[in-house]
This record gives structure tokens, C-alpha cells and sequence, in this order.
């Protein structure tokens, strides 16, 4: 079977799925997975601000343009990263999530981006009432961003690139790698963790149950597929959204 089932939504077994707990990775493999695409992520993004001169600006003052080269070269080192750990320990792209995505589980992330990004909304609101506001810096960034030409580059960054990248990594190898060792549950809420602490302590709770919502998703249809389309569906929203309120 490759993929979800149509009629339960219930997330294959076969074909080495991370979700089956038969199978598990060797934690070396599952540490050096999570660990050095983002040190590769990294170094890429020092180099690149060091290179093209704009280390000495703020992060908020940085162009669509540059925030989309960055994005792009950064989370393609990652990938590269990944990947390359990743055959070399035997593991096939449908190990880490990349099955078929049925129209039933396109429907069902579709579906489910609306209600994810409602959810995350109402946390953000009751966080920046009970804490006040920390936004994230990039949020802060495409606010100051205006015209047409901004809106798409920072759509093509935060709406297509970003959603690959983080869904490889917090939802394919360490929500999968997670999901061989404890409950589902757990997995779930421990890469929910660290993928909302990747984004800032200022959005831990909103970007956090953003994160439970897509281990959700990726349970549900069985493919990383379905979670990246509901991740960039959330993402198009709010930078949507963005920019429809300032008004630019």
C-alpha cells in the first residue's frame, strides 16, 4: 500500500514506514538525521549574510529578495544534508514520509490547514494577552515588506520553501524517528517541541500546537506530503493575512 487508506485515514505500515515501531532507526542515525542538516542549515545562513554584506543590518531590515535567497540556500543545505545521511544509513525518501498523497488525504489536509491555523490564531491571541507581545523576527520583517513583488517572494519563502524543509526534518525524521520508540502521542508533542523552540520562545505555544496539528495530519494520511501542504496552507494564510492588515 503506498500511502493512507482512502476509507479510515489511517497511515501505512508498510514500505518501512517510520511510523511502524517494528522497525527503528538506530538512534545514531535518527541523532546525526536531526542534528546536522540543521548545523549545515546554519553555517550556509552565516556564510550567505557574511557574503552578501548584510551582517551589519538587523534581521528585520533584510529584503524579500534576500530573505528568499536565504531561505532557498539554507533549507537546500539542509535537504542535501538530510538526504545524503539518510542513504547512506539505507533509508528510501517513502522511510521518511514521501508516499503518495491521495486526493482523500489532500482533502483532509486542506480541510485540516483551516482549523489548524484558526487554532494557532486564537493561542497566539490569548498568549500575547497573558504574556504581551514577542513576536517572531521574521513576522516583524515581512510586516515592513510592501507591493506585489514583496508579497510573492516572501510567499515563495515562507509558503513553499520553509514548509519543505521543516516538514523533512520535525515531522519525517523526528516525529518519525520518535514514533519507533513511544506513543504516537508523545511523538508527536516532542517533535511539536522542538519544532515551535526552533521558531522562538515568543510563539512556543502557537507554532507549538501548529505542530501537534501536522504530526496530526502526517498520522492521518500517512504522507509528509499532506502535512507540508497544510503547513504552507497556514503559512499563505497569515502572510496573507499580513499583508492585507498593513495595508502596503
Amino acid at each position: 500500500m503506498d500511502g493512507a487508506d482512502p476509507r479510515s485515514g489511517a497511515a501505512s505500515a508498510e514500505n518501512g514506514s517510520p511510523l511502524d515501531a517494528s522497525r527503528r532507526w538506530p538512534l545514531r542515525d535518527l541523532i546525526l538525521l536531526a542534528v546536522v542538516p540543521l548545523l549545515a542549515a546554519f553555517a550556509i545562513s552565516v556564510a550567505l549574510v557574511i557574503g552578501l554584506g548584510i551582517a551589519r543590518g538587523s534581521a528585520q531590515a533584510r529584503g524579500p529578495d534576500e530573505i528568499l535567497v536565504l531561505t532557498v540556500l539554507s533549507d537546500g543545505a539542509l535537504l542535501v544534508a538530510l538526504f545524503l545521511i539518510a542513504s547512506r544509513a539505507g533509508l528510501r525518501p517513502s522511510d521518511l514520509g514521501f508516499r503518495r498523497l491521495t486526493r482523500a488525504g489532500l482533502t483532509q489536509a486542506v480541510i485540516l490547514a483551516g482549523g489548524l491555523w484558526a487554532a494557532s490564531l486564537v493561542v497566539s491571541i490569548a498568549a500575547v494577552r497573558v504574556f504581551g507581545p514577542h513576536p517572531q523576527s521574521l513576522v516583524v520583517t515581512f510586516g515592513a515588506h510592501s507591493g506585489a513583488v514583496a508579497y510573492v517572494l516572501d510567499l515563495a519563502s515562507s509558503a513553499v520553501v520553509a514548509p519543505v524543509a521543516e516538514e523533512t526534518l520535525f515531522r519525517g525524521v523526528i516525529f518519525g524517528g520518535l514514533a519507533q520508540r513511544m506513543p504516537p502521542w508523545a511523538a508527536a508533542a516532542g517533535s511539536a517541541l522542538l519544532f515551535a523552540g526552533f521558531h522562538g520562545l515568543g510563539v512556543i505555544l502557537p507554532v507549538f500546537v501548529l505542530g501537534l496539528g501536522l504530526a496530526y495530519i502526517y498520522i492521518r494520511t500517512g504522507t509528509i506530503w499532506a502535512s507540508m501542504t497544510a503547513h504552507g496552507l497556514v503559512n499563505a494564510v497569515s502572510v496573507t493575512a499580513l499583508f492585507l492588515s498593513s495595508g502596503r
